[in-house]
């Protein structure tokens, strides 16, 4: 008798570890996150207002949504890459600076932003007509514009990293 309760522990214990490995084979699809440009940085969640917002989702491409859907495509990163997006935007209030009811910045369009890395040119990506950005690259590190609009980054394989890059500032008397 001893025997058959051994063994009846082995089963109970054999479909006790089954279930939570098959919960974690069963894991949902990945969620795209939204993150909006605030003024000074991203922020997390779709804006309140009618700007644009980025969705993001791991080892995928970023979008920039200029109004909420649910219907985004997805489209799959190269394998070993990573990428860079942001806005391009030029501070208009804040500091000395007098801002009405807007929102602190205007977004600077059609911008060429320089990519190098280790000192050498990669690539040129230009900003869109809102200031926005969107650049696939190999992980690694970068250095993305120029002169004082420049920031340095490191890109991760299958992640997406945000930038505000401040090119001036609308000076006030």
């Amino acid at each position: 008798m001893s025997k058959s309760i051994y063994f009846l522990f082995i089963i109970l214990a054999c479909i006790a570890l089954a279930v939570p490995a098959t919960a974690i084979g069963t894991r949902p699809v990945d969620a795209w996150s939204y993150y909006h440009f605030d003024g000074t940085g991203f922020t997390s969640g779709p804006s309140a207002d009618s700007t644009p917002s980025f969705a993001v989702r791991e080892r995928v491409r970023p979008v920039l949504l200029l109004s909420l859907t649910s219907n985004i495509s997805p489209t799959a990163l190269p394998e070993g890459s990573g990428v860079v997006a942001g806005i391009c935007y030029i501070r208009t209030a804040g500091g000395k600076l007098e801002g009405g009811a807007g929102s602190g910045y205007a977004p600077y369009p059609r911008v060429p932003l320089l990519i190098s890395s280790g000192g050498k040119s990669f690539v040129t990506v230009q900003t869109d007509e809102q200031g926005y950005f969107i650049v696939v690259l190999p992980a690694g590190k970068y250095s993305i514009g120029s002169g004082p609009t420049t920031a340095e980054i490191v890109v991760d394989q299958g992640i997406t990293t945000l930038i505000p890059l401040q090119a001036g500032k609308r000076m006030v008397d």
